[in-house]
């Protein structure tokens, strides 16, 4: 059956992931992808939920992995995959354990290494700790997710990121330590361009999106995630 739907599943298709899928999904969706599916074209675009926004309404993409937000872009729908936790990242000798969540108090003028504005997850901490009457530290604007922990396991800042970042990552295992930070979530969804879902591309690029956040969701890979939507 595979076989059948990769011989007629060819095309282009135009994929936005953000730099925090790239253990948990990426690798594997291009790698499947392109097993399955030899005839399609594929391009993969990274960047924040912001960039992918950008480049949606500029009819570059397809399909994206975006943080949910109520209004779909204009020619766009959305539909929620998956929430997860937001964790604190720091270094290894930190005593933070995935299995044992933080309160936010835990950042209380804590040096963190975050994007600078505009960033959804920065605002969100920014503000959280506002509320609570906590200082906020951004000791560094910075807006890749690598460099962010390398700081981190380097002890010279913690930093703030999505659960898949870290969760399962074996690269990331023995050289840092990570929590999840309790009541503190991000919500992802898929947005595809409604003038090219009729493409069988698209089409299955959808689904083995799906099904890859599922397996890794329903897997015990990714810490803390609650699954929307799988098929």
């Amino acid at each position: 059956m595979i076989e059948q739907v990769g011989d007629r599943a060819g095309g282009q298709l135009s994929v936005g992931v953000p730099p925090s899928w790239q253990y948990l999904f990426r690798s594997h969706f291009v790698e499947k992808l392109i097993d399955r599916y030899p005839s399609i074209a594929l391009r993969v675009h990274e960047g924040a939920s912001r960039v992918l926004r950008e480049d949606m309404h500029a009819g570059m993409l397809d399909l994206a992995n975006v943080r949910f937000e109520a209004a779909s872009p204009n020619g766009y729908v959305n539909t929620r995959l998956v929430r997860e936790p937001l964790v604190l990242v720091s270094h290894k000798d930190a005593q933070l354990f995935p299995e044992k969540s933080v309160p936010l108090s835990r950042l209380d003028k804590l040096k963190l290494a975050l994007p600078g504005k505009p960033n959804v997850i920065r605002g969100h901490i920014e503000n959280s700790l506002a509320r609570k009457g906590l200082g906020f530290n951004n000791a560094f604007e910075v807006d890749a997710v690598t460099l962010s922990m390398d700081l981190a396991r380097k002890s010279l800042s913690a930093t703030v990121t999505p659960c898949c970042a870290v969760s399962g990552n074996p690269y990331l295992e023995d050289s840092v330590s990570w929590s999840p930070i309790r009541g503190m979530f991000i919500t992802w969804a898929l947005c595809e361009n409604t003038a090219r879902s009729h493409s069988p591309a698209v089409g299955e690029g959808r689904r083995l999106i799906s099904q890859i956040v599922g397996e890794a969701v329903q897997g015990g890979k990714w810490i803390g995630a609650d699954l929307f939507s799988y098929a």
